[in-house]
């Protein structure tokens, strides 16, 4: 006897879900090209602004006066940077009642400080000394010069100190 062959559902072609697999592999590779496009455009991209940023900016181009004027500004934007309200404070701290300040002059490139003052005694100048040595803003006090002024009545010292500034504590 004969086989039977009933088709009772039709076959569907067989090549439509391989055409869907080979597009979806294509898309896939061609995404990957794409962001190893990127990667590359990025790196190339950072190389050259880590270049520029090492480069040193062209002064041909800048006149003296423009060159000038911004060394100042870079002067005083250091200048300001500086810890003066800890210079100050440690100063003004250390002052006794036998002491008075004449005078303090910073000098914020060296990190230096110059101060003129009058004190009723020797070793009021002295413990004056040790007080801003002590200071979390000062150190290497040295005293420069002093002397007795004979023509005012109490014969006070006026002396001048030399100190280093410190970094911020």
């Amino acid at each position: 006897m004969a086989a039977l062959d009933l088709e009772l559902a039709r076959r569907r072609p067989a090549w439509p879900p391989w055409l869907a697999l080979l597009v979806g592999i294509a898309l896939v590779a061609d995404t990957g090209l794409q962001y190893v496009e990127a990667r590359d455009a990025i790196a190339e991209i950072e190389q050259r602004n880590n270049a520029l940023a090492g480069r040193a900016p062209v002064e041909a181009d800048v006149p003296e006066q423009t060159k000038r004027e911004l060394e100042a500004a870079r002067r005083v934007l250091q200048e300001l940077s500086l810890p003066w309200e800890a210079l100050f404070r440690s100063i003004e701290d250390a002052v006794s009642g036998d002491t008075a300040l004449l005078s303090i002059e910073p000098d914020a490139g060296r990190r230096a400080v110059q101060i003129v003052g009058e004190a009723r005694s020797y070793a009021a100048i002295l413990k004056f000394m040790d007080r801003l040595d002590t200071a979390p803003a000062l150190a290497q006090v040295h005293l420069l010069n002093h002397e007795m002024r004979a023509e005012a009545a109490e014969r006070p010292f006026l002396f001048t100190l030399a100190a280093t500034w410190k970094a911020a504590p």
